[in-house]
């Protein structure tokens, strides 16, 4: 009977030192986790700014679960860093398991041309995303494995609208019937799709013009195009010194103001309004 009790515990303490030996040995060949960046996604768009989205597939192929803590990233445009940033995390992956996780950006496009004015007259840019995942290793310890993606960044440019003429169509003593062109610039590598204008149109600090247009017009890309607006002048309720501007040669102060809908032809910038504003001077073409 004792030896029998001698030998149970050495009995347990080998099979306890060969389970331990088993998981040394599984600690020993411990790998780092395989990462894959994803193609970028664009979450948000506007004629300010933009949101990218990019996945990070994260597969470990370890027979025991892995701590992923946090990660750093370096947004690069024209070999140069425009954002960096880090977030913490908070992620276990499963032994021989798959996780996902997203790296959200938000670019600003003034800030972009700002800091590359090359870009002003490009339609898109190459980018560089350089990432490093920390994560917490058996054995290893914590773990930076960076990974990285090059791709094309599209560049969205704001639309520019101006005075291009004021013609003179009819002139009496009564009144007068102008036309005031506008020119609309569209800079994009995209169709515009305009709905409505409201507006204002003042000279020498008198409205001659207000109301709204909602006929539709499409300017194509990297193109511009002309909206009409008719300005019909009554110098009986305006006053002499309204005939004297129009039937004289002198420049004329403006100011335009309103705002413009339009879509385009991206699926993901839509109804967006602009705000109509201009000064300048201009002479009555007849």
């Amino acid at each position: 009977m004792k030896l029998r009790s001698i030998h149970a515990p050495i009995l347990m303490s080998a099979v306890l030192l060969c389970i331990h030996c088993a998981e040394l040995l599984q600690m020993a060949n411990i790998q780092k986790p395989k990462i894959k960046l994803a193609s970028m996604r664009i979450t948000s768009l506007s004629l300010q700014n933009i949101g990218l989205a990019f996945d990070v597939n994260i597969k470990n192929p370890n027979p025991v679960s892995i701590h992923l803590a946090g990660l750093d990233y370096d947004f690069r445009l024209n070999n140069a860093s425009f954002l960096k940033g880090s977030q913490n995390r908070d992620l276990r992956i499963r032994s021989h398991g798959t996780s996902r996780i997203e790296i959200p950006l938000l670019l600003s496009f003034n800030d972009l041309y700002k800091t590359y004015q090359t870009l002003k007259n490009q339609d898109s840019t190459e980018y560089t995303l350089i990432c490093g995942l920390s994560v917490q290793l058996p054995l290893l310890g914590d773990t930076r494995i960076p990974v990285q993606k090059t791709g094309h960044l599209p560049l969205i440019k704001i639309p520019k609208i101006s005075i291009h003429a004021l013609k003179l169509d009819r002139l009496n003593l009564s009144g007068a019937d102008l036309v005031l062109e506008l020119r609309m610039d569209n800079p994009n590598a995209f169709k515009l799709l305009l709905s409505k204008l409201n507006y204002d149109f003042n000279v020498n600090g008198r409205s001659w013009a207000q109301g709204n247009l909602s006929t539709p017009l499409a300017v194509n890309a990297k193109s511009d195009d002309t909206i009409c607006i008719p300005v019909s002048l009554n110098f009986i309720e305006m006053g002499r010194s309204v005939y004297a501007l129009v039937s004289g040669k002198n420049d004329l102060d403006y100011h335009l103001s309103g705002n413009l809908g339009f879509d385009t032809s991206l699926p993901m910038l839509k109804n967006i309004d602009l705000p109509v504003k201009s000064d300048g001077s201009l002479k009555i073409t007849r």
